[in-house]
């Protein structure tokens, strides 16, 4: 007996990804307490249309992950990366983040956090999905 597969499966068309950089400088006055000897990450995974659906997967991915920490008792991340997969399957697009960074408890005044890093990359695709989610429509 033959078996085959009735769906299509995703196709991976892309993979870029932003290695581990630090997110404060050491002029900023940060107090850290303790550090993760580890990287914490979260992957996320949701259907796109445009750039922005990709940039708001990778903030989605970073809020998760501070959630996830944050139950750890740590409220900052020192470092942080992404790693961005995206797929097809026919007309339809889909993206997979793995967005990760290291955890850390910081004391004092600590300013709102900054934005993820390297968001500029996703430029390249947005000119890409553009013509690929028009064209599904």
């Amino acid at each position: 007996m033959w078996f085959r597969r009735k769906e299509v499966p995703w196709e991976v068309v892309d993979h870029k990804s932003v290695e581990q950089v630090p997110m404060y400088d050491e002029d900023e006055e940060i107090d850290v307490v303790r550090m993760s000897d580890n990287l914490m990450s979260y992957t996320y995974m949701h259907d796109i249309h445009n750039s922005k659906d990709m940039q708001n997967a990778i903030r989605t991915a970073r809020y998760f992950l501070m959630q996830n920490m944050a139950l750890k008792h740590y409220n900052i991340l020192v470092s942080e990366g992404w790693r961005v997969t995206i797929l097809r399957k026919g007309k339809s697009y889909r993206v997979e983040v793995t967005y990760s960074g290291r955890p850390a408890y910081a004391i004092g005044k600590l300013e709102s956090h900054p934005a993820p890093p390297f968001m500029e990359v996703l430029e390249f695709y947005r000119r890409d999905l553009a013509i690929g989610c028009t064209s599904q429509r």
